[in-house]
Protein backbone atom coordinates (compact mmCIF):
# COMPACT_ATOMS: atom_id res chain seq x y z
CA UNK A 1 0.00 0.00 0.00
CA UNK A 2 1.41 3.75 -0.70
CA UNK A 3 2.43 5.90 1.90
CA UNK A 4 -0.21 7.98 3.34
CA UNK A 5 -0.76 11.49 1.93
CA UNK A 6 0.28 13.95 5.13
CA UNK A 7 -2.09 17.17 5.00
CA UNK A 8 -1.38 20.55 5.14
CA UNK A 9 -4.44 22.07 7.17
CA UNK A 10 -5.56 20.31 10.12
CA UNK A 11 -9.26 21.63 9.33
CA UNK A 12 -9.23 19.32 6.28
CA UNK A 13 -7.62 16.54 7.96
CA UNK A 14 -10.43 16.17 10.01
CA UNK A 15 -12.79 15.28 7.93
CA UNK A 16 -12.18 11.48 7.60
CA UNK A 17 -12.39 11.28 11.27
CA UNK A 18 -15.39 12.66 11.22
CA UNK A 19 -17.25 10.70 8.79
CA UNK A 20 -15.90 7.44 10.81
CA UNK A 21 -19.59 6.38 11.19
CA UNK A 22 -21.14 8.44 8.48
CA UNK A 23 -23.17 6.12 6.08
CA UNK A 24 -21.93 5.15 2.70
CA UNK A 25 -23.87 7.76 0.61
CA UNK A 26 -22.75 10.42 2.82
CA UNK A 27 -18.95 9.65 2.74
CA UNK A 28 -19.13 8.98 -1.14
CA UNK A 29 -21.28 12.58 -1.73
CA UNK A 30 -18.57 14.26 0.72
CA UNK A 31 -16.00 12.47 -1.85
CA UNK A 32 -17.79 13.69 -4.98
CA UNK A 33 -17.30 17.16 -3.60
CA UNK A 34 -14.38 17.22 -2.90
CA UNK A 35 -13.12 15.98 -6.86
CA UNK A 36 -15.46 18.53 -8.00
CA UNK A 37 -13.88 21.03 -6.09
CA UNK A 38 -10.38 19.92 -7.13
CA UNK A 39 -11.30 20.62 -10.61
CA UNK A 40 -12.67 24.03 -10.22
CA UNK A 41 -9.70 25.13 -7.74
CA UNK A 42 -6.88 27.95 -9.35
CA UNK A 43 -3.86 27.34 -8.32
CA UNK A 44 -2.14 30.73 -8.25
CA UNK A 45 -5.82 31.97 -6.34
CA UNK A 46 -6.31 31.91 -2.37
CA UNK A 47 -9.39 30.76 -1.07
CA UNK A 48 -10.63 30.41 2.32
CA UNK A 49 -10.41 27.39 4.21
CA UNK A 50 -13.92 27.88 6.00
CA UNK A 51 -15.28 27.88 1.90
CA UNK A 52 -13.60 24.40 0.95
CA UNK A 53 -15.46 22.76 3.98
CA UNK A 54 -18.53 24.45 3.34
CA UNK A 55 -18.04 23.07 -0.50
CA UNK A 56 -17.67 19.59 0.89
CA UNK A 57 -19.79 19.06 3.58
CA UNK A 58 -22.63 21.92 3.22
CA UNK A 59 -22.26 22.98 6.48
CA UNK A 60 -20.55 26.51 7.88
CA UNK A 61 -18.68 26.34 11.08
CA UNK A 62 -19.64 27.51 14.55
CA UNK A 63 -16.26 29.16 14.39
CA UNK A 64 -15.66 31.35 11.63
CA UNK A 65 -11.62 31.05 10.90
CA UNK A 66 -9.88 33.78 8.72
CA UNK A 67 -7.28 30.89 7.15
CA UNK A 68 -6.74 30.72 3.10
CA UNK A 69 -4.77 28.56 1.31
CA UNK A 70 -3.62 28.55 -1.76
CA UNK A 71 -4.86 26.51 -4.72
CA UNK A 72 -2.49 24.35 -4.98
CA UNK A 73 -1.83 23.86 -1.62
CA UNK A 74 -5.62 23.19 -1.60
CA UNK A 75 -5.68 20.56 -4.12
CA UNK A 76 -3.06 18.51 -2.17
CA UNK A 77 -5.51 18.53 0.52
CA UNK A 78 -8.33 17.74 -1.52
CA UNK A 79 -6.57 15.15 -2.80
CA UNK A 80 -5.89 13.72 0.45
CA UNK A 81 -9.62 13.89 1.53
CA UNK A 82 -10.27 11.76 -1.41
CA UNK A 83 -7.78 8.79 -1.42
CA UNK A 84 -8.66 8.71 2.49
CA UNK A 85 -12.59 8.55 1.80
CA UNK A 86 -12.02 6.01 -1.09
CA UNK A 87 -10.29 3.48 1.22
CA UNK A 88 -13.24 3.50 3.27
CA UNK A 89 -15.73 2.63 0.56
CA UNK A 90 -13.72 -0.28 -1.21
CA UNK A 91 -14.07 0.58 -4.12
CA UNK A 92 -13.64 -1.82 -7.46
CA UNK A 93 -13.50 0.71 -10.41
CA UNK A 94 -16.81 -0.46 -11.85
CA UNK A 95 -18.56 2.35 -9.96
CA UNK A 96 -18.16 4.87 -13.05
CA UNK A 97 -18.33 4.52 -16.77
CA UNK A 98 -14.59 3.19 -18.15
CA UNK A 99 -13.35 1.73 -15.13
CA UNK A 100 -10.23 2.57 -13.73
CA UNK A 101 -6.26 2.77 -14.50
CA UNK A 102 -3.31 2.05 -12.62
CA UNK A 103 -0.03 5.24 -12.41
CA UNK A 104 1.83 3.24 -14.77
CA UNK A 105 -1.13 2.01 -17.44
CA UNK A 106 -1.93 6.31 -17.48
CA UNK A 107 1.42 6.80 -18.08
CA UNK A 108 1.49 4.34 -21.00
CA UNK A 109 -1.89 6.21 -22.53
CA UNK A 110 -1.04 9.49 -22.24
CA UNK A 111 2.63 8.83 -23.84
CA UNK A 112 4.19 10.27 -20.72
CA UNK A 113 6.79 9.01 -17.75
CA UNK A 114 5.17 7.51 -14.35
CA UNK A 115 6.84 10.77 -12.64
CA UNK A 116 4.77 13.02 -14.70
CA UNK A 117 1.72 10.77 -14.08
CA UNK A 118 2.72 11.67 -10.19
CA UNK A 119 3.25 15.52 -10.86
CA UNK A 120 -0.34 15.74 -12.56
CA UNK A 121 -1.83 14.64 -9.48
CA UNK A 122 0.11 17.34 -7.76
CA UNK A 123 -1.69 19.60 -9.67
CA UNK A 124 -5.08 18.15 -9.37
CA UNK A 125 -5.44 15.24 -11.09
CA UNK A 126 -7.59 13.02 -9.06
CA UNK A 127 -6.43 9.29 -7.62
CA UNK A 128 -9.19 6.60 -5.44
CA UNK A 129 -8.24 3.17 -3.52
CA UNK A 130 -9.60 0.94 -5.90
CA UNK A 131 -9.07 -2.71 -5.68
CA UNK A 132 -7.15 -4.30 -8.55
CA UNK A 133 -6.47 -8.20 -8.94
CA UNK A 134 -8.24 -8.02 -5.39
CA UNK A 135 -6.12 -5.78 -3.52
CA UNK A 136 -6.23 -2.01 -2.70
CA UNK A 137 -4.04 0.25 -4.72
CA UNK A 138 -3.74 4.19 -6.00
CA UNK A 139 -5.76 4.15 -9.50
CA UNK A 140 -7.48 6.59 -11.48
CA UNK A 141 -10.69 6.75 -12.54
CA UNK A 142 -11.09 7.07 -17.04
CA UNK A 143 -13.33 9.50 -16.51
CA UNK A 144 -11.40 11.72 -14.17
CA UNK A 145 -8.01 11.46 -16.14
CA UNK A 146 -10.27 12.60 -19.73
CA UNK A 147 -11.66 15.50 -17.56
CA UNK A 148 -8.15 16.32 -16.35
CA UNK A 149 -6.94 16.07 -19.88
CA UNK A 150 -9.07 18.13 -21.62
CA UNK A 151 -8.62 20.94 -19.10
CA UNK A 152 -4.74 20.61 -18.86
CA UNK A 153 -4.33 19.59 -22.56
CA UNK A 154 -1.27 21.77 -23.48
CA UNK A 155 0.81 20.45 -20.63
CA UNK A 156 -0.21 16.91 -21.08
CA UNK A 157 0.67 17.38 -24.83
CA UNK A 158 4.14 19.04 -23.92
CA UNK A 159 4.68 16.06 -21.61
CA UNK A 160 4.18 13.79 -24.72
CA UNK A 161 6.70 15.06 -26.99
CA UNK A 162 9.59 15.17 -24.58
CA UNK A 163 11.58 12.44 -24.58
CA UNK A 164 15.74 11.64 -22.82
CA UNK A 165 18.63 11.71 -24.98
CA UNK A 166 19.21 7.99 -26.16
CA UNK A 167 22.81 6.12 -25.46
CA UNK A 168 23.38 6.99 -29.23
CA UNK A 169 22.12 10.39 -29.63
CA UNK A 170 24.02 11.65 -26.49
CA UNK A 171 27.10 10.00 -27.67
CA UNK A 172 27.30 11.95 -31.15
CA UNK A 173 26.00 15.58 -30.14
CA UNK A 174 29.15 15.14 -28.10
CA UNK A 175 31.47 14.12 -30.88
CA UNK A 176 29.85 16.59 -32.95
CA UNK A 177 29.79 19.41 -30.00
CA UNK A 178 33.79 18.64 -30.00
CA UNK A 179 34.52 19.12 -33.18
CA UNK A 180 32.71 22.13 -32.87
CA UNK A 181 34.35 23.36 -30.45
CA UNK A 182 38.02 22.83 -31.66
CA UNK A 183 37.14 25.15 -34.59
CA UNK A 184 36.33 27.74 -31.92
CA UNK A 185 33.02 27.25 -31.15
CA UNK A 186 31.94 28.25 -27.27
CA UNK A 187 30.13 25.35 -25.99
CA UNK A 188 26.64 27.69 -26.14
CA UNK A 189 26.98 28.37 -29.47
CA UNK A 190 27.93 24.87 -30.56
CA UNK A 191 25.11 23.98 -28.49
CA UNK A 192 22.68 26.03 -30.45
CA UNK A 193 24.01 24.77 -33.83
CA UNK A 194 23.59 21.08 -32.94
CA UNK A 195 19.59 22.31 -31.53
CA UNK A 196 18.82 23.17 -34.93
CA UNK A 197 20.16 20.39 -36.21
CA UNK A 198 18.69 17.14 -34.49
CA UNK A 199 15.81 18.84 -33.46
CA UNK A 200 16.07 19.55 -30.03
CA UNK A 201 16.31 22.30 -27.65
CA UNK A 202 18.98 24.32 -27.02
CA UNK A 203 18.83 24.41 -23.17
CA UNK A 204 18.65 20.56 -23.32
CA UNK A 205 21.53 19.87 -25.53
CA UNK A 206 23.53 22.74 -23.72
CA UNK A 207 22.71 20.96 -20.29
CA UNK A 208 23.64 17.95 -21.74
CA UNK A 209 27.57 19.45 -22.94
CA UNK A 210 27.56 21.07 -19.74
CA UNK A 211 27.42 17.54 -18.17
CA UNK A 212 29.63 15.99 -20.46
CA UNK A 213 32.45 18.63 -20.75
CA UNK A 214 31.96 20.57 -17.05
CA UNK A 215 31.33 24.28 -17.09
CA UNK A 216 33.55 26.62 -18.71
CA UNK A 217 34.79 29.65 -18.43
CA UNK A 218 36.39 32.23 -20.03
CA UNK A 219 40.26 33.53 -19.73
CA UNK A 220 38.46 36.48 -18.45
CA UNK A 221 35.93 35.41 -16.30
CA UNK A 222 38.62 33.82 -14.60
CA UNK A 223 40.93 37.06 -14.49
CA UNK A 224 38.06 38.72 -12.64
CA UNK A 225 37.68 35.67 -10.18
CA UNK A 226 41.26 35.74 -8.96
CA UNK A 227 41.24 39.77 -8.49
CA UNK A 228 38.23 39.41 -6.87
CA UNK A 229 39.87 36.50 -4.17
CA UNK A 230 42.82 38.94 -3.91
CA UNK A 231 40.86 41.76 -3.50
CA UNK A 232 38.60 40.42 -0.44
CA UNK A 233 41.96 39.01 1.16
CA UNK A 234 43.48 41.80 0.94
CA UNK A 235 40.54 43.71 2.30
CA UNK A 236 40.16 41.38 5.59
CA UNK A 237 44.14 42.24 6.37
CA UNK A 238 43.17 45.67 6.43
CA UNK A 239 44.86 46.86 2.81
CA UNK A 240 42.94 49.81 2.16
CA UNK A 241 40.43 49.91 -0.92
CA UNK A 242 42.19 52.79 -2.82
CA UNK A 243 45.04 50.35 -2.86
CA UNK A 244 43.81 47.20 -3.95
CA UNK A 245 42.04 48.94 -6.71
CA UNK A 246 45.18 50.44 -7.91
CA UNK A 247 47.31 47.00 -7.27
CA UNK A 248 44.65 45.05 -9.65
CA UNK A 249 43.58 47.88 -11.84
CA UNK A 250 40.11 48.53 -11.17
CA UNK A 251 37.89 51.07 -9.92
CA UNK A 252 37.12 51.49 -6.08
CA UNK A 253 33.80 51.35 -6.76
CA UNK A 254 34.47 47.72 -8.02
CA UNK A 255 36.49 46.59 -5.33
CA UNK A 256 34.16 47.84 -3.13
CA UNK A 257 31.46 45.87 -4.61
CA UNK A 258 33.65 42.77 -4.87
CA UNK A 259 34.79 42.78 -1.19
CA UNK A 260 30.83 43.52 0.07
CA UNK A 261 29.55 40.57 -2.10
CA UNK A 262 32.07 38.50 -0.77
CA UNK A 263 31.68 39.35 2.82
CA UNK A 264 27.87 38.54 2.14
CA UNK A 265 28.55 35.16 1.07
CA UNK A 266 30.20 34.31 3.85
CA UNK A 267 27.99 35.28 6.08
CA UNK A 268 25.16 33.34 4.04
CA UNK A 269 27.80 30.33 4.63
CA UNK A 270 27.78 30.76 8.35
CA UNK A 271 25.84 28.26 10.34
CA UNK A 272 23.38 31.12 12.02
CA UNK A 273 20.38 29.45 14.15
CA UNK A 274 18.01 30.82 16.27
CA UNK A 275 15.35 30.00 18.68
CA UNK A 276 12.06 31.37 17.53
CA UNK A 277 10.35 33.09 20.73
CA UNK A 278 6.41 33.85 20.52
CA UNK A 279 7.11 37.45 21.55
CA UNK A 280 9.32 38.30 18.61
CA UNK A 281 5.71 39.11 16.44
CA UNK A 282 4.55 41.92 18.85
CA UNK A 283 4.61 44.80 18.51
CA UNK A 284 7.88 47.12 19.60
CA UNK A 285 9.39 43.34 20.32
CA UNK A 286 12.63 44.75 19.21
CA UNK A 287 12.80 48.02 21.01
CA UNK A 288 11.55 46.33 24.28
CA UNK A 289 13.69 42.84 24.37
CA UNK A 290 16.86 44.69 22.79
CA UNK A 291 16.18 48.21 25.75
CA UNK A 292 17.46 46.19 29.14
CA UNK A 293 20.74 47.05 30.82
CA UNK A 294 21.90 43.43 30.67
CA UNK A 295 21.56 43.25 27.43
CA UNK A 296 23.61 46.82 26.29
CA UNK A 297 26.61 46.36 29.37
CA UNK A 298 28.70 43.96 31.00
CA UNK A 299 28.98 41.64 28.08
CA UNK A 300 32.62 40.91 29.44
CA UNK A 301 32.88 38.09 31.87
CA UNK A 302 35.69 37.98 34.36
CA UNK A 303 36.03 34.48 33.85
CA UNK A 304 39.85 33.63 32.21
CA UNK A 305 39.30 30.66 29.85
CA UNK A 306 42.77 30.33 28.44
CA UNK A 307 44.07 28.41 31.14
CA UNK A 308 42.41 25.31 32.90
CA UNK A 309 43.46 26.25 36.28
CA UNK A 310 42.48 29.89 36.34
CA UNK A 311 39.78 29.25 35.10
CA UNK A 312 38.48 27.53 37.99
CA UNK A 313 39.58 29.97 40.46
CA UNK A 314 38.38 32.85 38.58
CA UNK A 315 35.01 30.87 38.29
CA UNK A 316 35.39 30.65 42.13
CA UNK A 317 35.79 33.67 42.43
CA UNK A 318 32.70 35.04 40.27
CA UNK A 319 30.86 32.76 42.54
CA UNK A 320 32.02 33.98 45.58
CA UNK A 321 31.22 37.39 44.47
CA UNK A 322 28.04 39.18 46.68
CA UNK A 323 25.70 39.26 43.30
CA UNK A 324 26.16 36.50 42.12
CA UNK A 325 25.67 34.84 45.89
CA UNK A 326 22.14 37.00 46.95
CA UNK A 327 20.43 38.04 43.56
CA UNK A 328 20.08 34.42 42.08
CA UNK A 329 17.34 35.95 40.36
CA UNK A 330 18.17 39.19 39.28
CA UNK A 331 20.66 36.73 37.74
CA UNK A 332 18.17 34.45 36.13
CA UNK A 333 16.14 37.63 34.89
CA UNK A 334 19.44 38.97 33.34
CA UNK A 335 20.46 35.47 31.61
CA UNK A 336 16.84 35.29 29.91
CA UNK A 337 16.85 38.56 28.57
CA UNK A 338 20.23 37.85 27.18
CA UNK A 339 18.97 34.70 25.48
CA UNK A 340 16.03 36.55 23.78
CA UNK A 341 18.03 39.40 22.37
CA UNK A 342 20.70 36.90 21.87
CA UNK A 343 18.12 34.94 19.22
CA UNK A 344 16.83 38.62 18.25
CA UNK A 345 19.73 39.38 16.83
CA UNK A 346 20.20 35.99 14.96
CA UNK A 347 17.18 35.94 13.47
CA UNK A 348 16.80 39.96 12.68
CA UNK A 349 20.66 39.44 10.81
CA UNK A 350 19.44 36.04 9.21
CA UNK A 351 15.96 37.32 7.52
CA UNK A 352 18.62 40.37 6.33
CA UNK A 353 20.62 38.01 4.72
CA UNK A 354 17.97 36.14 3.29
CA UNK A 355 16.63 39.44 1.62
CA UNK A 356 19.80 40.89 0.34
CA UNK A 357 20.09 41.15 -3.42
CA UNK A 358 23.00 39.91 -4.90
CA UNK A 359 25.07 43.47 -4.83
CA UNK A 360 23.77 44.11 -1.17
CA UNK A 361 24.81 48.01 0.22
CA UNK A 362 26.94 48.39 2.61
CA UNK A 363 25.16 49.75 5.09
CA UNK A 364 22.89 46.91 4.96
CA UNK A 365 25.73 44.31 5.57
CA UNK A 366 27.07 46.79 8.50
CA UNK A 367 23.94 46.33 10.47
CA UNK A 368 23.99 42.16 9.66
CA UNK A 369 27.92 42.15 10.85
CA UNK A 370 26.75 44.48 13.96
CA UNK A 371 24.05 42.45 14.83
CA UNK A 372 26.31 39.37 14.70
CA UNK A 373 28.84 40.66 16.72
CA UNK A 374 26.02 41.86 19.29
CA UNK A 375 24.81 38.17 18.76
CA UNK A 376 28.44 36.69 19.36
CA UNK A 377 28.88 39.02 22.84
CA UNK A 378 25.72 37.96 24.29
CA UNK A 379 26.03 34.17 23.84
CA UNK A 380 29.80 34.46 25.34
CA UNK A 381 28.67 35.99 28.08
CA UNK A 382 25.95 32.90 28.93
CA UNK A 383 28.58 30.54 27.99
CA UNK A 384 30.80 32.00 30.78
CA UNK A 385 27.68 31.79 33.13
CA UNK A 386 27.54 28.57 32.21
CA UNK A 387 30.88 27.48 32.59
CA UNK A 388 30.93 29.22 36.03
CA UNK A 389 27.95 26.71 37.29
CA UNK A 390 29.45 24.15 35.21
CA UNK A 391 33.36 24.60 37.22
CA UNK A 392 31.04 24.61 40.59
CA UNK A 393 29.79 21.04 40.18
CA UNK A 394 33.64 19.93 38.55
CA UNK A 395 34.70 21.43 42.41
CA UNK A 396 31.72 19.15 43.70
CA UNK A 397 32.50 15.98 41.70
CA UNK A 398 36.29 16.40 43.12
CA UNK A 399 35.14 17.39 46.36
CA UNK A 400 37.15 20.83 46.38
CA UNK A 401 40.09 19.58 44.37
CA UNK A 402 39.69 19.17 40.43
CA UNK A 403 43.37 20.21 40.51
CA UNK A 404 44.41 17.04 41.49
CA UNK A 405 43.71 15.38 37.68
CA UNK A 406 46.59 15.09 35.51
CA UNK A 407 46.79 18.32 32.94
CA UNK A 408 45.68 16.73 30.00
CA UNK A 409 42.60 15.12 31.61
CA UNK A 410 41.30 18.82 33.14
CA UNK A 411 41.82 20.17 29.75
CA UNK A 412 39.74 17.44 28.25
CA UNK A 413 37.05 18.09 30.83
CA UNK A 414 36.71 21.07 30.60
CA UNK A 415 37.07 21.20 26.69
CA UNK A 416 33.82 18.67 26.75
CA UNK A 417 31.79 20.76 29.73
CA UNK A 418 32.27 23.69 27.37
CA UNK A 419 31.29 21.77 23.96
CA UNK A 420 27.88 20.41 25.79
CA UNK A 421 27.27 23.76 27.25
CA UNK A 422 27.73 25.84 23.93
CA UNK A 423 24.63 23.22 22.52
CA UNK A 424 22.59 24.35 25.64
CA UNK A 425 23.07 28.20 24.96
CA UNK A 426 22.47 28.09 21.55
CA UNK A 427 19.18 26.28 21.90
CA UNK A 428 18.20 27.79 25.32
CA UNK A 429 14.33 29.26 25.10
CA UNK A 430 13.79 31.32 28.02
CA UNK A 431 10.21 30.86 27.77
CA UNK A 432 10.18 27.25 28.96
CA UNK A 433 13.32 26.76 30.71
CA UNK A 434 16.02 27.77 33.15
CA UNK A 435 19.40 27.83 31.87
CA UNK A 436 21.12 27.04 35.07
CA UNK A 437 18.93 24.24 35.90
CA UNK A 438 19.51 22.99 32.38
CA UNK A 439 23.38 23.85 32.74
CA UNK A 440 23.72 21.60 36.30
CA UNK A 441 21.82 18.53 34.36
CA UNK A 442 24.31 18.73 31.28
CA UNK A 443 27.67 19.36 33.77
CA UNK A 444 26.82 16.29 35.97
CA UNK A 445 25.76 14.23 32.81
CA UNK A 446 29.12 15.07 31.59
CA UNK A 447 31.22 14.40 34.89
CA UNK A 448 29.56 11.25 34.91
CA UNK A 449 30.60 10.47 31.60
CA UNK A 450 34.00 11.74 32.11
CA UNK A 451 34.80 9.79 34.81
CA UNK A 452 33.49 6.48 33.89
CA UNK A 453 35.92 6.42 30.70
CA UNK A 454 38.67 8.94 32.00
CA UNK A 455 41.15 5.66 32.39
CA UNK A 456 40.30 4.43 29.18
CA UNK A 457 40.65 7.64 26.94
CA UNK A 458 43.40 8.54 24.46
CA UNK A 459 44.44 11.80 25.77
CA UNK A 460 47.41 13.77 24.78
CA UNK A 461 50.35 13.01 27.73
CA UNK A 462 50.85 16.67 28.84
CA UNK A 463 53.01 17.05 32.38
CA UNK A 464 52.14 20.32 35.33
CA UNK A 465 56.09 21.10 34.03
CA UNK A 466 54.74 21.77 30.55
CA UNK A 467 51.94 24.53 31.65
CA UNK A 468 48.46 24.59 31.79
CA UNK A 469 47.30 27.08 28.94
CA UNK A 470 45.20 26.09 26.30
CA UNK A 471 42.77 27.64 23.55
CA UNK A 472 40.55 30.42 24.59
CA UNK A 473 37.44 28.32 25.48
CA UNK A 474 34.80 31.00 25.22
CA UNK A 475 35.82 31.75 21.39
CA UNK A 476 34.09 28.95 20.11
CA UNK A 477 30.67 29.99 21.42
CA UNK A 478 29.82 31.76 18.66
CA UNK A 479 31.46 30.24 15.11
CA UNK A 480 30.49 33.16 12.61
CA UNK A 481 32.10 35.57 15.00
CA UNK A 482 35.72 35.37 13.65
CA UNK A 483 33.79 36.57 10.19
CA UNK A 484 32.23 39.69 11.93
CA UNK A 485 35.28 40.86 13.96
CA UNK A 486 38.58 39.48 11.96
CA UNK A 487 40.45 41.71 14.89
CA UNK A 488 39.45 39.87 17.78
CA UNK A 489 42.11 37.61 19.02
CA UNK A 490 44.25 40.86 18.81
CA UNK A 491 42.04 42.75 21.45
CA UNK A 492 44.28 42.34 24.44
CA UNK A 493 46.98 44.28 22.75
CA UNK A 494 44.61 47.26 22.32
CA UNK A 495 46.26 48.57 25.41
CA UNK A 496 48.79 49.86 23.57
CA UNK A 497 47.04 51.60 21.02
CA UNK A 498 46.20 55.59 21.40
CA UNK A 499 43.60 56.71 23.90
CA UNK A 500 41.19 57.49 20.42
CA UNK A 501 42.09 54.70 18.55
CA UNK A 502 41.10 52.30 21.55
CA UNK A 503 38.12 54.22 22.43
CA UNK A 504 37.56 53.71 18.41
CA UNK A 505 37.66 50.18 18.67
CA UNK A 506 36.10 49.44 22.12
CA UNK A 507 33.27 51.24 20.92
CA UNK A 508 32.91 49.84 17.17
CA UNK A 509 33.53 46.11 18.47
CA UNK A 510 31.95 45.73 21.82
CA UNK A 511 35.12 44.83 23.41
CA UNK A 512 34.53 46.85 26.42
CA UNK A 513 31.22 44.71 27.16
CA UNK A 514 28.88 47.30 25.73
CA UNK A 515 26.10 46.83 22.46
CA UNK A 516 28.79 46.97 19.32
CA UNK A 517 27.92 49.85 17.31
CA UNK A 518 26.84 50.71 13.35
CA UNK A 519 29.18 52.77 11.76
CA UNK A 520 26.69 55.65 11.36
CA UNK A 521 26.37 55.30 15.34
CA UNK A 522 30.16 55.12 15.42
CA UNK A 523 30.03 58.56 13.62
CA UNK A 524 27.52 60.23 15.91
CA UNK A 525 29.33 59.14 19.17
CA UNK A 526 32.84 61.15 17.82
CA UNK A 527 30.76 63.32 16.61
CA UNK A 528 31.97 63.94 12.70
CA UNK A 529 30.12 62.09 9.30
CA UNK A 530 30.17 58.55 8.64
CA UNK A 531 33.16 59.09 5.90
CA UNK A 532 35.34 60.35 8.63
CA UNK A 533 34.68 58.08 10.69
CA UNK A 534 34.89 55.11 8.73
CA UNK A 535 38.48 56.62 7.88
CA UNK A 536 39.25 56.87 11.50
CA UNK A 537 38.32 53.30 12.39
CA UNK A 538 40.52 52.19 9.23
CA UNK A 539 43.49 54.07 10.78
CA UNK A 540 42.79 52.50 14.27
CA UNK A 541 42.46 49.00 12.86
CA UNK A 542 46.03 49.66 11.02
CA UNK A 543 47.41 50.89 13.74
CA UNK A 544 46.07 48.02 16.08
CA UNK A 545 47.81 45.54 13.24
CA UNK A 546 51.12 47.16 13.95
CA UNK A 547 51.13 46.31 18.10
CA UNK A 548 53.68 43.16 18.31
CA UNK A 549 51.34 40.36 20.15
Amino acid sequence: MSRKISYRFDALAALPSALAFAPRETIDRQMRAAEALMDSVESAREYPIDFALYRITGFRPDRPSDRTALGRELVHDLGAVVLDLSLRLKLDGSERKGGALTPEQVARELAVSFKTVQRLRDDGLCAHWIAMDGAPCVALYRENIERFVSKQAPRVAAASRFRRFSGAESQALQEQASALMDEGHSLNSAAELLAARHGRSHEGVRLLLMRHFGRTTSARTRKVDRAGKFAERAWRVGIDIASIAHRIGRSESLVRSIVDQKRMARLRAAPIAFVELPTFELFGAEETILAPTSVREGLVSALQDDDALALLQSARQVRRGRAFVRDAATRQASQDARAAAMHLLLRRAKRALQGCARRPTRTTLDEIETDLRWAALLRRALLANAMTIGAARVDQFYAGKPEDLRVDELRALLRTLRDRLVAVVAQYDPSRQELESLVGLEADFVLAHFDAQRSRRAATKQSLSEGTTMEPLLDLAAPWLCEVDPLWRRRAVSGALSQQHRAILLARYGWNGAAPLTLPALAKSLKTSAALASRALHLAEKALRQVPR
